[in-house]
């Protein structure tokens, strides 16, 4: 089997993940956002949730040629830093550049995929039954090469981006539906840590308000999930009519306006609910290297933040 190179891999994910298409904040900049050499081989992908440098760094340590990131280089000074800069997030491009480490990033087309996506795993992995789509962005699609895209992703159930008056577009990027079963406080803590592989001894926690200790017994049937800071969109989730909400963190007072709106509130840190994006990106990069008879490997790099 021969190795594909970097551009290969680019747009196969570009396309698969849609990225020319959907809407997002211009830090996001999905897409590759370093490429060093797009026609060397790239025989080792590494998927993480951010492009930190200690990321980058273990992800040249693994000999990696691409690293695959939700978070890209752009979050701070919404462009990517220049290694000749002196700011803090220049060494990272430093880091890559010096390595032949290119990057690409996937924000909201990672959370918003219906089969790989943040909140796609999220939702599955709890056993929802999905009843539809919630939590609307707005902006729009970064720039991108046409010759990234190869065709139309085949992955089905994707949100329905419309356009707004002012010229952006929007789309929902959430997923709610209905437990299989009612879940106590209990039932939930525990089924999420075992999604997320974590432990409440860890650097990240499942956080649960209110936080009561007489309401351990009352049930949830539905919830609304949207991985990452959608923990604010409480009154969002009561208009859905369901009982609870699942995202990563919110403001301080999200926590009220939950006891008061009688949501039960989950909030599973940022980064920990944004694991499980790039670590289906790492699966679906080996299945494809194996339907394309790629030599290529793809794993997941797991740093926690405690956030």
């Amino acid at each position: 089997m021969q190795a594909p190179s970097i551009y290969d891999v680019m747009a196969a994910l570009c396309t698969e993940y849609r990225v020319n298409e959907i809407p997002d904040s211009s830090r996001a900049w999905n897409g590759p956002q370093i490429i060093p050499n797009p026609n060397s081989n790239c025989k080792k992908v590494m998927t993480a949730t951010d492009a930190s440098l200690e990321v980058i760094q273990r992800a040249v340590d693994e000999g990696a040629d691409l690293l695959v990131v939700h978070h890209g280089l752009t979050w701070t000074l919404g462009a990517i830093p220049l290694p000749s800069s002196d700011e803090v997030e220049a060494e990272r491009t430093r880091v890559a550049l010096a390595n032949n480490l290119a990057i690409l990033a996937l924000h909201l087309p990672m959370d918003a995929h219906p089969i790989l996506g943040n909140n796609a795993m999220l939702a599955d992995g709890m056993g929802i039954e999905r009843k539809g789509t919630w939590f609307a962005s707005k902006g729009y699609p970064s720039p991108l090469d046409s010759t990234l895209i190869e065709e139309h992703s085949t992955s089905k159930g994707w949100p329905q981006i419309e356009t707004l008056e002012d010229g952006r577009l929007t789309m929902e990027i959430g997923l709610h539906g209905r437990f299989s079963s009612p879940m106590n406080r209990s039932d939930i803590n525990n089924l999420i840590q075992n999604i997320l592989g974590m432990e409440q001894t860890g650097p990240e926690v499942v956080r649960i308000f209110p936080e009561d200790r007489e309401l351990e017994q009352e049930t949830i049937d539905t919830i609304a999930i949207c991985s990452g800071a959608a923990g604010g969109a409480v009154i969002d989730a009561r208009e859905l009519g369901v009982d609870s909400l699942l995202s990563g963190e919110g403001p301080f007072q999200s926590a009220i306006l939950a006891q008061e709106a009688g949501i039960l509130l989950i909030l599973a840190g940022h980064h920990a609910t944004e694991t499980v994006g790039p670590r289906a990106t790492a699966d679906w990069l080996n299945r494809i290297a194996e339907t394309n008879e790629w030599n290529l490997e793809a794993r997941f790099i797991s740093a926690p933040i405690g956030l």
